[in-house]
């Protein structure tokens, strides 16, 4: 086995590794993190480093993603780039794994009726005498008034000598009649964990189940560096990957929910129900379950209905005996997410016509119109996360997440206010919208040249084509025509699908009476500029709410209170999933849907 030496600037770290390992796997191993939107399969062109030494030879994949100037410079993309020799590499800024902004607020639920699935009883029973010899088990069952299921042996095992011990003054916590746990009244809270596991992002809440919410956690979900779509993840898990993803996942949750612990000074041992959503392949992920077929025509999940599981058999650290709950999925692509994001709207029992969307790589919707709820799909790309894009990247330190006009002037904002590395899907959708405003765009998407003097400078001319040029702290990022092409075909792909619902429906987009955007790109773009590209019909804007974390809601308001269950259930059931692939209209839609409306 031959090793070769590789240094990393500027953080100054090197190391050894194998011959004909990919330069992403070599900084992996030396804890080097890049974005990686793909996986490593190559289309993203995220993971660009300045390497020189002895390197594989450039491949077609890096002739068509990297310019022939940063090629000369000694550019190369990691995942495609193989160790011959020692190497240094120099990671560039908007290469490298930022903070990202991860929502985790919502739609506030006021008034919330308390009625969890676990509850605890305070009980002082007589102790049993020679007039009075009923079980154990059925003195407490009198105590409390129902007839407990019994999961297991187990839980009568230690029952006497917690009753003795105790002098008969004992408390009881029960998962609806199944019964959990038996201790000594100790005078403290039970809780439970909403969990949403989103495809870039996973967030947990901490609740009182007598109280209601008390703290929130995030992180970027770790499956992510095996690809930044569901497509990817299905992949890997299908090549041998599977142990690793649930296991990736089930740690990063477990390491949040001990923060939140540590926080709030309670023990896991105290959290006895967790509520799961996610896309339906971020629930089989989680649970271990291979995904494979929702990827192949005709798109099979292996379930769809909501599971209970014992947490410790997934590998969830909560009490040994504490129970996970998996909300209803809908179809292969409608997910326990969009259930959610139903129930946090209260979509589920709202007249009229309302339309809801979750819009990131997969864009999910719901129109609901009277008893009516139909949904889809679409596979919009990864433009609106920053991938495809020329200088694209996460919403984090150093994106430009918003453009606009203001007096004539162009006001371009970057998240942390520093020098821009890059430009965030939000700061794309404004960008385009202003170019639509000065007349820098054609209806086909076509940069044009400013007509007069005022704008000239926000346009060069660069390797044959043009740039739109967005400059903030004196320096300055270009969005070319293939950048406009990856937004138009992430916009049409959304909005055709909108149209489609609209069609099933009898409905026309005047009907719409409220449009709900959820999710972490729905809570950052704005939506007059949403509405400017055509990315969502032109409605009123006091017609459009932003609805945040609208799965990670819809999962507390199942922890809280059972009776959300039976309404989750009832959603899923009710749902039309309508399969935008079957549908012979929708390319026509989707063409047409490329176009910007420009004013003359």
């Amino acid at each position: 086995m031959t090793l070769y030496k590789i240094r990393v600037y500027p953080d100054g770290i090197e190391g050894l590794v194998e011959a004909e390992t990919s330069l992403l796997n070599a900084l992996e191993r030396l804890g080097v993190r890049l974005e990686t939107l793909c996986g490593g399969a190559g289309w993203c062109g995220q993971c660009l480093v300045k390497a020189k030494g002895h390197l594989s030879e450039v491949s077609p994949v890096e002739t068509d993603l990297i310019s022939e100037d940063k090629l000369k410079e000694g550019y190369r993309l990691a995942c495609q780039t193989y160790i011959k020799g020692d190497v240094d590499v120099e990671i560039p800024s908007q290469t490298r794994t930022y903070a990202h902004r991860i929502l985790t607020t919502g739609i506030k639920t006021e008034d919330l009726r308390i009625n969890p699935a676990v509850k605890s009883y305070n009980i002082n029973l007589s102790p049993p005498s020679l007039d009075d010899q009923r079980s154990d088990l059925d003195r407490i069952e009198e105590a409390i008034g129902f007839k407990l299921e019994i999961p297991g042996i187990n839980m009568l095992k230690d029952m006497p000598e917690i009753l003795r011990e105790n002098a008969f003054n004992i408390e009881v916590i029960s998962y609806y009649k199944s019964l959990l746990e038996i201790r000594r009244p100790e005078n403290k809270s039970i809780y439970g964990v909403a969990i949403d596991i989103g495809t870039t992002t996973v967030v947990v809440y901490l609740l009182d189940l007598r109280k209601g919410e008390i703290d929130v956690i995030s992180a970027m979900n770790p499956q992510a560096k095996r690809g930044a779509d569901v497509i990817s993840r299905i992949d890997y898990a299908a090549k041998g990957g599977l142990e690793e993803l649930q296991t990736s996942i089930v740690e990063e949750i477990n390491s949040l929910i001990d923060q939140l612990c540590d926080r709030q000074g309670i023990e896991n041992r105290d959290i006895y129900d967790v509520a799961v959503v996610g896309n339906t392949t971020m629930m089989h992920l989680f649970l271990g379950i291979s995904p494979r077929y929702i990827a192949v025509s005709p798109y099979i999940p292996v379930f769809t209905k909501s599971l209970m599981v014992r947490a410790s058999e997934i590998g969830i650290d909560i009490n040994p005996n504490g129970i996970c709950y998996i909300l209803p999925n809908i179809a292969g692509y409608i997910g326990a997410d969009t259930v959610g994001m139903i129930l946090a709207t209260g979509l589920y029992k709202e007249d009229g016509v309302r339309l809801a969307l979750d819009i990131g790589t997969n864009g999910e919707m719901v129109l609901k119109d009277g008893d009516k709820i139909f949904s889809c799909s679409t596979a919009a790309g990864p433009a609106f996360e920053g991938a495809n894009i020329t200088y694209g990247m996460r919403g984090s330190r150093g994106a430009i997440d918003h453009v606009n006009i203001d007096d004539g002037h162009i006001i371009v904002h970057v998240i942390d206010d520093v020098e821009p590395v890059g430009i965030c899907g939000s700061g794309l959708l404004d960008a385009v919208a202003v170019m639509l405003e000065l007349g820098l765009l054609d209806e086909t998407g076509r940069i044009i040249k400013p007509g007069g003097s005022l704008f000239e400078s926000l346009v060069r001319e660069k390797n044959n084509g043009l740039e739109f040029l967005l400059e903030a702290h004196n320096k300055k990022i270009p969005i070319n025509q293939r950048d406009i092409r990856e937004l138009q075909l992430a916009k049409g792909a959304i909005r055709s699908g909108i149209e489609i619902l609209l069609e099933e429906a009898g409905r026309t987009y005047s009907d719409i009476e409220t449009i709900y955007l959820a999710g972490a790109f729905g809570t950052y773009l704005d939506p007059e500029s949403a509405i400017k590209i055509g990315l969502l019909p032109p409605v009123p804007l006091n017609k459009v709410y932003s609805v945040g974390n609208a799965a990670g809601e819809g999962a507390k308001l199942a922890l809280i209170d059972v009776d959300f269950r039976e309404i989750a259930e009832d959603i899923s059931r009710k749902v039309r999933y309508i399969e935008l692939s079957s549908r012979i209209d929708f390319q026509d839609k989707f063409m047409d849907s490329l176009y910007f409306e420009v004013v003359r």
